[in-house]
């Protein structure tokens, strides 16, 4: 609703700050702290903000122009990509085997079947 007048960008903008000052918060309260601060954990965590900012960013953006049930389609693809960066990135190819394979084919296979056009 929101996003038919406003920049969906910076409503992702605005969802991440309250979000992040509602948690710090929260953390706090409950007396989390952090024990060890490094630089490959604050790199790891700006790549995570990173990640996060442009899919909701992107998703908004698609859902101020398109229809949902065009859209909401694609999050079908959360576990093909998951799966192809893991084992890109996090180099776990050795464990993907046979069960990966099929449960990628199924995935996909449930994408095509449900946006091809009806006869």
């Amino acid at each position: 609703i929101f996003s038919r007048n406003e920049n969906p960008g910076m409503l992702s903008g605005y969802q991440f700050v309250v979000g992040g000052i509602i948690m710090i918060l929260t953390g706090i309260v409950m007396g989390g702290k952090l024990t060890t601060v490094n630089a490959p954990g604050i790199a790891l965590l700006l790549y995570l903000a990173m990640v996060s900012a442009v899919a909701y960013s992107v998703w908004s953006l698609l859902m101020k122009y398109n229809p949902v049930s065009k859209i909401s389609v694609f999050t079908f693809l959360n576990p093909v990509f998951g799966v192809l960066l893991s084992t890109i990135i996090l180099g776990e190819g050795s464990e993907f085997g046979l069960k990966g394979l099929v449960a990628l084919v199924l995935a996909c296979t449930g994408i095509i079947v449900v946006n091809r056009e009806k006869a």
